[in-house]
């Protein structure tokens, strides 16, 4: 009896296992799913670009002298004919003394030149290379004898006597060396005549500084960059200050080469700032030279310069803030694509899962571009099938029975 029940037992077991394994085959697997309909295939991309004007000038010093004013600062507004910078000219005891410096550099200057490049001078010089010439053959003609002596009858020099003869040809020949050196070439004589010449203009533009208007703004805008600083000296025509017309930005970033060649002009992008407002902005410029750039991954990389116009940014933004810039390209139009994450490889292409009557069916196709995480489906998928996504995370076989999470 009891060997009996224990048998019921194990049968009644087997058959709830057995119970439980088939439910557990025929229930459906939840999977995600996306219904494969025709659209556009857009490739968005960020990138850093640079908020730059459209109109600046770099403006020098009108005259030689100190800054005595400088009534403006970075990032300050100023009107036409301003006064940027207040140049005070150097008094008559400093340009005196500058005169007689710049005087006796130039005297020294043509000295030197006259030394090596006048009939008496090079006269000299030849006199001196001879002379060395001579002693070098000389002393070279001696050593070589004595060796001739010693090689036919050995005992005739000591070897401290042949040792010496021996310097004296190494002497006259460092000697030679030296005063060959010392020839004027034709580099030192442009190097001199440009001396002389420079020396020349510095004292012509010393002789005519007196006091000059300030420098003023030519446009109105913004102060960019002040290249000097109160009580510096300055000389006329040295770079003070930058300033660019205000209203008028562009927005400059640099992309692959194989993006900018997909990019048309007035074709638009949008300016993303750090609240995530957006504000357009139309391609104005696309540069055809492509320049190779070091990544931050190492790599080279071939990038064009593109420029955009961008519209009603804030008063506040000013040249140089780097900006967020957002393009978006249409890379295939009214065309069927799938998530990426849907496919897998699949003999003779790829392949995907399509959810028909709550089963997965494993169905082949030809793929196309891949942009932003899609894949564009060329052939093999029909408009209005359901596309199973991930059907590796959820273990999916053809056949599987499935159900939408």
């Amino acid at each position: 009896m009891k060997k009996m029940f224990k048998i019921i037992i194990a049968i009644i077991l087997i058959l709830v296992i057995c119970i439980y394994g088939a439910l557990q085959i025929l229930k459906p697997q939840a999977v995600q799913e996306e219904v494969a309909v025709y659209g556009d295939l857009i490739d968005t991309y960020h990138v850093q670009g640079m908020l730059m004007p459209q109109k600046s000038m770099l403006l020098n010093a009108t005259m030689s002298g100190t800054v005595m004013t400088l009534p403006f600062k970075i990032g300050m507004a100023v009107e036409k004919n301003d006064e940027l910078v207040i140049i005070a000219a150097a008094n008559p005891a400093e340009l005196e003394i500058q005169k007689q410096q710049l005087n006796q550099q130039l005297a020294t200057a043509e000295y030197q030149y006259q030394q090596l490049f006048s009939r008496e001078g090079q006269s000299k010089q030849a006199a001196a290379l001879e002379a060395a010439q001579s002693a070098y053959d000389l002393a070279e003609e001696q050593y070589q004898a004595a060796l001739a002596v010693e090689a036919e009858l050995k005992g005739v020099y000591t070897t401290a006597q042949l040792n010496e003869l021996e310097s004296m040809v190494k002497a006259a020949y460092q000697a030679l060396v030296a005063i060959e050196s010392q020839n004027a070439t034709t580099n030192d004589r442009n190097y001199y005549s440009s001396l002389i010449s420079s020396i020349q203009i510095q004292l012509k533009t010393l002789e005519e500084e007196a006091y000059s208007e300030p420098l003023l703004a030519p446009f109105s805008g913004i102060v960019w960059q002040i290249l000097t600083d109160e009580g510096s000296f300055l000389i006329k025509n040295q770079p003070v200050l930058k300033m660019y017309q205000s209203g008028a930005m562009k927005v400059v970033v640099s992309l692959l080469s194989e993006d900018a060649l997909n990019l048309h002009l007035q074709e638009e992008a949008f300016i993303q700032l750090n609240d995530g407002t957006q504000y357009s902005a139309a391609v104005s410029f696309i540069s055809p030279v492509a320049e190779q750039e070091m990544s931050s991954l190492g790599l080279m990389e071939n990038r064009c310069t593109v420029e955009l116009e961008p519209d009603n940014l804030p008063q506040n933004l000013g040249a140089g803030h780097q900006l967020d810039v957002v393009f978006s390209q249409l890379l295939a139009k009214n065309t069927l694509s799938v998530p990426a994450s849907a496919l897998f490889p699949l003999a003779g292409g790829s392949g995907l899962y399509i959810a028909i009557n709550g089963k997965a069916t494993l169905q082949q196709v030809q793929t196309g571009i891949k942009c932003g995480g899609r894949v564009e489906i060329t052939s093999g998928l029909d408009p209005g099938a359901t596309v199973i996504i991930n059907p590796y995370e959820s273990n999916i076989k053809n056949g599987n029975r499935v159900i939408k999470e």
